[in-house]
């Protein structure tokens, strides 16, 4: 998943000193990528487009904008829409994040494929 095979029962010093090189070339990429991180913004509708969200990174909604005709539907389709503009808004600022770590990523293990998911995986199974 990460810089380059190594066969766990031969690793050597250089192993070691190459990875300890791309992870002290990941960290200092990531440091420089988290202001840019902080500043992504998520923005959904809802289906009639009446509805607008906008979400910080952290998925905290920062607004949510109301056409006048968005109340025309009832408080029920009302609370939908806004459900689904926020929902949409936190799927955007995720693309955002996700676009960026993977450039983070490339650019400190270059000719890497990166898999997101995988390591969101992995994360979460480490987490729980």
């Amino acid at each position: 998943m990460f810089g380059y095979d190594v066969d766990p029962s031969d690793i050597r010093q250089r192993d070691i000193v190459k990875a300890e090189e791309q992870l002290d070339r990941f960290q200092s990429l990531l440091a420089a990528q988290e202001e840019q991180l902080t500043e992504i913004v998520g923005t959904g509708e809802g289906d009639s487009g009446h509805v607008r969200a906008t979400v910080a990174s952290d998925g905290r909604v920062i607004e949510v904008a109301l056409d006048p005709r968005a109340v025309k539907g009832g408080s029920e389709a009302l609370s939908e829409q806004i459900l689904l503009a926020v929902h949409r808004a936190r799927q955007n600022a995720q693309r955002q994040a996700d676009s960026l770590l993977r450039e983070t990523l490339q650019e400190a293990l270059p000719g890497t494929s990166i898999d997101l998911t995988a390591i969101y995986q992995q994360a979460r199974s480490i987490l729980d």
